[in-house]
């Protein structure tokens, strides 16, 4: 593939619409779905949730991406059409979020921290933006919370999603984080499908056998 990578969107995965097999309680019993992809993700809300939060019957689910930005169940492709900046003249433009919920595990890419200019650089330039801006968003969120589930892997840098992170004035306001391990992932057989698993190898010692065969 030549020319600019493009990215991938999940849309139209509330409570029910991931595909799973669960009891007539709606306790999740195997199937799930997971992306994996080369390019940066994008995942609108509401996820594997609806309004009313997390309930049954729920899908083991995940993303495994470049980078991962969550859109809230607000998101409108104009607005951002219409504003590239969160931010024009020093006011909030009309890309607002509303609260939103996702459930699933992220293994996505950070970026690279480089040494802070020195010319009144806010105090995050430079940075990968820590853990709490792992996640990445793209709205105005005043207040509304983002509420997410699951389980975060930082397990490498970002090659198409890579651009320096921009606190507070630029890309988005922050939400207010409501952010929780999902202890279904603690039963082997309820993590998502693809899950990457590591066996530990423990050298004890060894010796030379120099007997004749």
């Amino acid at each position: 593939m030549s020319g600019a990578r493009h990215a991938v969107r999940l849309v139209n995965a509330t409570l029910g619409n991931l595909p799973a097999i669960c009891d007539a309680a709606g306790n999740y019993l195997k199937g799930g779905f997971t992306l994996a992809s080369e390019q940066p993700a994008y995942v609108r809300g509401n996820y594997n949730a609806n309004d009313a939060g997390f309930g049954t019957p729920n899908a083991a689910s995940a993303v495994i991406a470049d980078a991962t930005t969550l859109l809230s169940r607000s998101w409108s492709d104009m607005q951002s059409l219409l504003h590239p900046r969160y931010y024009n003249n020093n006011a909030p433009v009309s890309r607002f979020a509303s609260t939103s919920w996702y459930r699933l595990a992220i293994a996505s890419g950070k970026n690279l921290s480089f040494p802070q200019p020195n010319w009144g650089a806010s105090q995050d330039f430079g940075t990968d933006g820590g853990v709490h801006n792992f996640l990445r968003y793209l709205e105005t969120w005043n207040g509304q919370t983002s509420h997410y589930k699951g389980s975060l892997v930082s397990f490498y840098y970002s090659h198409y999603g890579n651009g320096s992170f921009k606190c507070c004035a630029i890309v988005y306001s922050p939400p207010t984080r409501d952010y929780s391990f999902d202890t279904n992932f603690l039963d082997p057989q309820q993590l998502p499908p693809g899950t990457p698993r590591f066996r530990d190898v423990v050298n004890l010692s060894f010796t030379q056998d120099f007997r004749p065969q």
